[in-house]
């Protein structure tokens, strides 16, 4: 029975949980750039709320204009990361959970068929343990 796995093979492509990990943590990292986005766009509404010409509030009503659909931009962004990240997590933890579950069914199997009709897997055959 396999109770740890380096990384687990779908197809024509290998999982390997460790560096899934280490991939999302380096997304993770790179949030705080977005997080500091956030604040920037934020600090930048509140000055030009003061923006005036001879009393007159146009550039500031414009300047809130400019901002209102772009300070969206990073919350969207953020948003759009991390259901990606959680959704990578949730494929990798059903890939290698599935691997992992296959591999106990077919150790199962080869212990059956020995146990069972004395076929022993081709492992043993090739092997050079029969002669």
């Amino acid at each position: 029975m396999v109770s740890s796995m380096r990384g687990a093979i779908v197809g024509d492509y290998r999982v390997d949980p460790d560096r899934v990990i280490g991939v999302l943590a380096s997304v993770d990292d790179a949030g705080a750039g977005i997080a500091d986005a956030i604040s920037g766009i934020d600090a930048l509404a509140l000055e030009g709320g003061s923006l005036s010409v001879d009393g007159r509030r146009t550039l500031s009503a414009a300047w809130g204009d400019f901002l209102e659909e772009r300070r969206l931009v990073p919350g969207k962004l953020a948003h759009i990361v991390a259901a990606s990240a959680t959704a990578v997590t949730e494929a990798t933890t059903a890939v290698v959970a599935g691997d992992v579950e296959m591999s106990v069914t077919a150790g199962e199997a080869e212990s059956r068929a020995l146990d069972d009709w004395g076929i022993d897997s081709l492992d043993a055959y090739t092997s050079g343990v029969y002669g």
